[in-house]
């Protein structure tokens, strides 16, 4: 007898910071709740247990449009797996009207090897087929935000290195 093959997707959006240290760039984007302050387009709060314990479930919605038209979109994630040491943390869709089946992801900041100034921002996924997407159209939307996200971390790092000089009297 033949097994049905169950189609599936599996891929990886990355941006390096060329001037953020993965270990600067993982603690801002560590708290899984927080995603809200670096993809402003989402709303993000937690809705069940600790921040940064697995089981802990962040609630993402986006607005409609302007003109009203479009329904907000929604998902609640639940946070699958933290590892402070390997700057990563996996998580799932568990509820949401876009159209995800399963879909389990992991976001990492991991360094640049034989850069010590810099790192790149992994995000990876696995999940079944998306309705009206393509694997590959999916992929460059994780890429358009995943840029838009190590933007505006390295922004941050480098708004507090000037605050601290300037804090400092130098």
């Amino acid at each position: 007898m033949e097994k049905c093959q169950v189609e599936k997707w599996e891929g990886k959006a990355t941006t390096k910071l060329p001037s953020t240290k993965a270990d600067e760039a993982w603690s801002l984007l560590s708290s899984f709740c927080s995603l809200h302050l670096w993809f402003p387009s989402i709303g993000c709060r937690m809705v069940a247990g600790a921040e940064g314990q697995p089981g802990c479930v962040r609630y993402c919605t986006n607005p409609p449009g302007d003109d009203g038209s479009d329904a907000a979109y929604w998902a609640a994630e639940e946070l699958l797996a933290f590892d402070p040491v390997g700057r990563s943390y996996s998580y799932k869709v568990a509820e949401n009207n876009m159209g995800f089946g399963r879909y389990v992801a992991t976001l990492k900041a991991v360094p640049l090897p034989g850069d010590e100034r810099g790192c790149e921002l992994q995000w990876s996924f696995d999940c079944d087929p998306l309705p009206a997407w393509t694997k590959e159209g999916f992929v460059a939307y994780l890429q358009v935000n995943l840029d838009g996200i190590a933007k505006r971390v390295e922004d941050a790092v480098r708004t507090a290195a000037a605050a601290s000089l300037t804090n400092s009297g130098q």
